[in-house]
């Protein structure tokens, strides 16, 4: 019995994080041992997603199965105690090389499983026609101000913008005048169609402290929608032409697909979980 134990989960929340449905509920769906802890379980596994060990709360050093740590955000930044609990795991997965390095610093046993998509919902890819007209940007509202930048060069290109978040971060730059932006609530149902309704994803990088450490999931997530990604004014006016658009769908979409299919992902936990199995043979 594996179970997830999201970071929703532990703090009362109905609706699942984004990062509880890309590294939790995708890899259930394709793992039937797998499922989301319920309170008084006892499986043998537990990966405690983005819970963590405070001054009242010592479930994960006290748990006596299998542990898993899965990071995917610089939690310590917020005061999550990281430390204390990466000592009680057995294993820790993270998202990225760079959250994999600084963990390293005090736990000997750091994976990267990156965030991969559940490719049985993915729709036809986006066919490109004619002059780029459109262009989306998506994700949570608190992560807008990586666009912002971009936005002078959106006008200079006159371009329709499509942004798609939990909350409009348009209202908050005083720009919902213009009837060429347009906000749609982030659906994880809908969000592949959404997608395609623009002829690229703007997804500029971010210079935040949290943001070197963030997976590449949105980008990956518009490729998988059949986007070419644009994240500087160069690669703005690349995809802006029909070719460009269709020379990097022929070279890259079913590399993308092949990389980043959520199969792997539980293959590689399967793997991590028998490894932990087998060292603790003896003991």
């Amino acid at each position: 019995m594996i179970r997830f134990f999201t970071h929703s989960a532990f703090h009362g929340k109905s609706e699942l994080t984004g990062s509880d449905f890309i590294r939790c509920k995708q890899l259930i769906k394709h793992w039937p041992e797998a499922d989301l802890y319920k309170y008084g379980e006892n499986p043998e596994t537990l990966i405690f997603n983005k819970v963590f060990c405070s001054d009242d709360y010592k479930f994960p050093e006290h748990f006596e199965g299998k542990k898993i740590l899965d990071i995917c955000d610089p939690m310590w930044l917020e005061g999550s105690a990281i430390v204390e609990t990466c000592h009680a795991m057995d294993v820790v997965t993270t998202s990225t090389e760079p959250l994999a390095a600084y963990i390293r610093q005090f736990h000997k046993k750091v994976v990267v499983v990156p965030d991969r998509f559940d490719l049985s919902v993915l729709p036809a890819p986006k066919e490109h026609k004619g002059k780029a007209k459109t262009v989306v940007w998506f994700g949570y509202s608190h992560n807008s101000h990586s666009l912002k930048p971009a936005m002078s060069k959106v006008d200079e290109l006159n371009l329709n913008l499509i942004i798609i978040s939990d909350q409009d971060p348009l209202d908050m730059w005083h720009k919902r005048d213009d009837d060429r932006y347009t906000f749609v609530k982030y659906n994880e149902d809908t969000i592949y169609e959404e997608l395609q309704k623009a002829d690229y994803a703007l997804l500029p990088d971010g210079v935040g402290p949290k943001d070197m450490f963030k997976s590449n999931n949105r980008t990956v997530k518009a490729q998988l929608a059949g986007l070419p990604v644009a994240k500087t004014p160069e690669e703005m006016d690349l995809y802006a032409e029909e070719k460009n658009r269709i020379d990097w769908f022929n070279t890259s979409y079913d590399k993308i697909k092949a990389e980043y299919d959520v199969k792997l992902s539980v293959k590689e936990l399967k793997e991590i979980i028998n490894e932990i199995s087998e060292n603790s043979v003896g003991k």
